[in-house]
């Protein structure tokens, strides 16, 4: 039974995310989506994020910054997975449900006025049925930021492993990449782009207005076909972010709301 909950699984990890452990390629703010680079000047502040993402699946973030280092929670709950036992059935027998979470914390390490390096430590839990899973991912990235606005970005995201969920271990969402961002006055505009563990290219392309009173981003990640639009509104020390999702291949348009308060 067990294995055509997995297989259905699949296909569901599949659908939401392109691969295996969706919740380490979701973003973790509405506003900013899928934007390629780290923000040039991150606030003190802590983010809740929501979203009712793909096929009764709930999505959550929780985001702190504070000086040179970040913290938080992400999880993800998709529900109504059907079990039609060994042997096929015309009706389910019942339902069960996927977990996905992750626990990280970093920081990022100011090396001089240029040179910046920004590691994340993740652990990483994932539970189908009765079957269950952990493991560890690490996120390291070097900026280079040149004199005039523009800076260069290179890193891994996602290397590690897991424990084998029943008799199989599921393979982590690794990036290899390149990139670069610049910005002129108001806006920035950023690209990413790399390789996965199966040798996949991929690409992510954001560009965002910033404004003393709101910010607009949008973004495209290629692997996964979607593209976002996000905007946030600043008001004292309170943020208020939107996200809007459209997936290339017709799976539907999640939404997704972030609040957030800087201090």
């Amino acid at each position: 039974m067990i294995r055509k909950i997995a297989i259905s699984m699949l296909i569901g990890a599949v659908l939401l995310a392109g691969e295996g452990l969706p919740v380490l390629t979701l973003p973790r703010l509405a506003q900013e989506g899928y934007f390629p680079s780290p923000s040039m000047q991150e606030e003190n502040s802590v983010h809740f994020s929501y979203a009712s993402w793909y096929y009764d699946t709930d999505y959550s973030s929780i985001n702190a910054y504070f000086d040179h280092y970040h913290i938080g929670f992400q999880g993800l709950i998709s529900g109504n997975i059907e079990i039609r036992g060994d042997v096929p059935q015309t009706e389910p027998v019942g339902t069960t449900a996927y977990y996905n979470t992750v626990f990280f914390a970093g920081r990022n390490w100011v090396l001089n006025s240029s040179f910046s390096v920004k590691t994340t430590l993740k652990f990483v839990t994932e539970r189908l049925y009765y079957a269950s899973s952990w493991g560890g991912a690490a996120d390291l990235e070097a900026v280079y930021a040149f004199q005039s606005p523009f800076r260069l970005l290179c890193g891994v995201e996602n290397i590690g492993m897991m424990s084998p969920l029943l008799n199989q271990n599921t393979q982590l969402p690794t990036r290899y990449y390149l990139g670069a961002d610049g910005r002129f006055n108001a806006f920035i505009v950023s690209l990413k782009a790399g390789t996965g563990n199966d040798g996949a290219l991929f690409y992510r392309l954001g560009a965002a207005y910033v404004h003393p009173l709101f910010d607009v981003h949008y973004s495209f990640d290629r692997l996964q076909g979607v593209h976002h639009v996000g905007a946030d509104l600043k008001w004292n020390k309170i943020r208020i972010g939107y996200g809007q999702y459209f997936h290339q291949r017709g799976l539907g348009y999640p939404m997704m709301f972030s609040i957030g308060l800087c201090f």
